[in-house]
C-alpha cells in the first residue's frame, strides 16, 4: 500500500527534489526529451537521466517511441511522458445530498465516476457507507495502482488530525481520516472542497501560470482561495468564509441581516424563492432553469439577479486581492451560462481597479468535485514521487 507523505519520515532530500522537478516538467511541458528536461531544470544530464529511469521504474513516466525523435547535440533521443496506465487517485466529494467518487490519472483525467445520495445518519456509519460504494467502485479497476482517496467537502476541515466539522450536515470533530482508511485501506487525504478545486486549478488548470490567483465558487455554498506563485494560501486555524459577503439586495440571511452572498445565490435559496413565488412547481434547479429557457420572465429575472450578485461579490473580492487571474467555479456558474453576460457586466460595474478581461471560467465540467478531490493527492505526488511510491 502506498504511504502519504505524512507517514513518511524525513520525506525530500536532493534526489526527491530533483526527481520532483523532472516529473514536473514532463507533466506541465511533455513530451520532452531529456535534454530539454534539462534545461527546463538546471539539471545536469546525467541527473536527468537517472531521474527519468527511477521514474520509469515506478511507473510514472515512459518513453513514447510513436513521436518523432528528437535531435540534440549527439544521437536522437526518444521523448519522455507521463504513464496515465497505470497510476490513479480515487476522490470522493460529499455534499449536502449528493455525494460524488471516482478516479483520476496522473494528468486529473478523469476515469470514472458515480453519484449516490449522501446517505442520513450518524457520521461515522454514513462515512462507512460511502467507504464501501467507493471499496466496490475500486476494485472495477484491477489494472490501477490507486495511491490513495481524497475527501473534499464544504465546512472546516482538521487536515492535522483528519476530523471535519460540517454545520449543515451536523457533523462535529467527526474521525474521518481513520473511517476511511479503515474500511478502504488506503491513504486518505483531507480538504476542504473549494481548496481542492483552486489546487485543481493549480495543477492542470491556467491558474499554475498565473503568478496570483483568486478562485470563486459558488453552488450551494460559495467560497474563496488564493494562491500566489503557484502555493495555495492556507491560513491558521479554521478557514475564512465569504457566505456573510454583503452582495446587496432584499434577501433575509439566517444571520438576521439581508443581502449576504450565500442566502442571495445558494442552488437551495433561489429555487425555494422560485416555488413561493409560484415560478415552478418543485425546488429544482433544472425545472427554473428550464422555466426561464422557455421565456418565463419571473424565471429569468431571479437567474438574472442571482448572476448579478455573483458578479458584484467578485468585483468586491477582485479589488481586495488584486490578483492577476480570476478563476469562476461552481455549478452556480457552470449550469447558467447563458447567464454569465449579466455575472461579468456586474463585476466590471462593482470594480474600482483597471483591467477586466482577467476572469475566467474554469475548464472542469459537472464531474469537477470527486475530480478535484484527487488532487491533494496527486500533488503529493508530483511533490514527492519517491516516497509516495515507496523507493
Amino acid at each position: 500500500m502506498p504511504a502519504a507523505v505524512r507517514d513518511v519520515p524525513g520525506a525530500g532530500g536532493v534526489r526527491e527534489s530533483n526527481a520532483a522537478a523532472v516529473l514536473g516538467a514532463i507533466r506541465t511541458d511533455g513530451p520532452l526529451s531529456r535534454a530539454a528536461i534539462a534545461r527546463l531544470t538546471g539539471l545536469s544530464m546525467p541527473t536527468v537521466s537517472r531521474q527519468v529511469a527511477a521514474l520509469a521504474e515506478l511507473e510514472l513516466l515512459r518513453e513514447v517511441p510513436g513521436l518523432p525523435a528528437t535531435r540534440e547535440v549527439g544521437r536522437p533521443t526518444v521523448p519522455v511522458d507521463l504513464n496515465d496506465d497505470v497510476i490513479a487517485a480515487c476522490g470522493v466529494h460529499i455534499g449536502i445530498t449528493t455525494t460524488t467518487y471516482g478516479l483520476t490519472n496522473l494528468r486529473g483525467g478523469l476515469l470514472g465516476s458515480e453519484r449516490i445520495a449522501t446517505p442520513s445518519g450518524e457520521p461515522e456509519k454514513v462515512l462507512g457507507a460511502i467507504a464501501d460504494e467507493v471499496g466496490a467502485f475500486l476494485r472495477s479497476w484491477p489494472e490501477r495502482k490507486i495511491i490513495g482517496v481524497g475527501l473534499a467537502i464544504g465546512g472546516q476541515v482538521d487536515a492535522e488530525h483528519g476530523l471535519l466539522h460540517h454545520g449543515p450536515l451536523g457533523w462535529r470533530g467527526v474521525p474521518a481520516r481513520a473511517v476511511l482508511e479503515g474500511v478502504t485501506g488506503l491513504p486518505v487525504h483531507l480538504d476542504g472542497h473549494v481548496p481542492a478545486m483552486a489546487t485543481a486549478e493549480l495543477l492542470f488548470g491556467a491558474a499554475g501560470r498565473a503568478q496570483s490567483s483568486l478562485y470563486f465558487y459558488a453552488r450551494e455554498m460559495v467560497g474563496v482561495a488564493i494562491a500566489v506563485d503557484g502555493v495555495l494560501h492556507r491560513g491558521p486555524g479554521q478557514s475564512g468564509s465569504i457566505a456573510h459577503l454583503p452582495v446587496g439586495g432584499d434577501v433575509r440571511c439566517a444571520c438576521g441581516r439581508t443581502g449576504c452572498l450565500e442566502a442571495t445565490v445558494a442552488e437551495r435559496a433561489v429555487v425555494e424563492r422560485a416555488v413561493r413565488a409560484g415560478v415552478i412547481a418543485a425546488p429544482d434547479f433544472g425545472l427554473l432553469r428550464g422555466a426561464a429557457a422557455a421565456g418565463d420572465q419571473d424565471a429569468d429575472r431571479i437567474l438574472t439577479e442571482r448572476a448579478r450578485a455573483l458578479g458584484r461579490a467578485v468585483g468586491i473580492l477582485r479589488d481586495v486581492v488584486n490578483p492577476e487571474l480570476v478563476v469562476l467555479g461552481g455549478q452556480a456558474v457552470t449550469d447558467a451560462p447563458a447567464y454569465l453576460g449579466d455575472l461579468l457586466g456586474a463585476f466590471r460595474e462593482t470594480t474600482a481597479l483597471p483591467g477586466t478581461d482577467l476572469v475566467e471560467v474554469t475548464q472542469f465540467g459537472p464531474d469537477v468535485q470527486a475530480m478535484a478531490a484527487c488532487t491533494g493527492l496527486l500533488t503529493q505526488l508530483y511533490d514527492h514521487p519517491l516516497s509516495i511510491l515507496g523507493a
